[in-house]
């Protein structure tokens, strides 16, 4: 995909907390996909936490759309939340396997898209 500065912005915000004993390998498949590094807090949405087990990794949004095609998949998604992220965005969904998808397959990264 063309640099960010190309990029069509989606309206997509992903982040990412991780475990420090996943982390070595969470850094290394995110910069085989991405070509970019990344340590904890660079980008802000990357967070070492260590009470995780291994990594949690959500995607935020607004698209009632994009809910409830996710959903259709068998994912849930979380709506109506208060608290963190609440005011900017409606939705949410931690699903490991479709946010490595978004990155790998779609070339979304860390951060708002």
């Amino acid at each position: 995909m063309a640099g960010s500065a190309k990029r069509k912005k989606l309206g997509l915000l992903l982040e990412a907390e991780v475990a420090p004993g996943v982390q070595t390998r969470f850094e290394a498949r995110y910069h085989a996909a991405t070509g970019v590094v990344i340590t904890p807090g660079r980008p802000q949405h990357y967070q070492n936490q260590p009470n995780k087990r291994g990594a949690e990794l959500r995607v935020y949004f607004n698209d009632p759309g994009m809910a409830i095609a996710i959903q259709a998949a068998g994912i849930h998604v979380e709506s109506g939340r208060t608290g963190y992220k609440a005011g900017a965005y409606r939705y949410r969904f931690s699903n490991n396997k479709l946010w490595w998808k978004f990155v790998e397959g779609q070339g979304l990264r860390l951060g708002t898209n």
